[in-house]
């Protein structure tokens, strides 16, 4: 699992096995410990890294869009 804060809000990667062989990340955005917004990936992948990187970097995105509706701004990536 990997974990970055985006403004207010934390963003954890995470990936499961999805069928034998194949990884799907997921990604959940919570702002002070209550959960705001969970999905999962669509891509199936190879190994649990590339699944994992991919749910983060999609709930970035998505915690990028949540503070620009929220706040007017973009944080950025960091």
């Amino acid at each position: 699992m990997t974990h970055r804060k985006i403004g207010y809000f934390d963003v954890e990667g995470t990936c499961y096995v999805a069928k034998p062989g194949r990884w799907r990340g997921k990604y959940v955005i919570s702002e002070d410990g209550e959960e705001l917004q969970e999905k999962l990936c669509t891509t199936l992948h190879e190994n649990e890294e590339d699944a994992c990187a991919e749910g983060l970097t999609l709930g970035i995105a998505a915690a990028r869009r949540l503070m620009r509706e929220r706040e007017g701004f973009d944080p950025g990536g960091e």
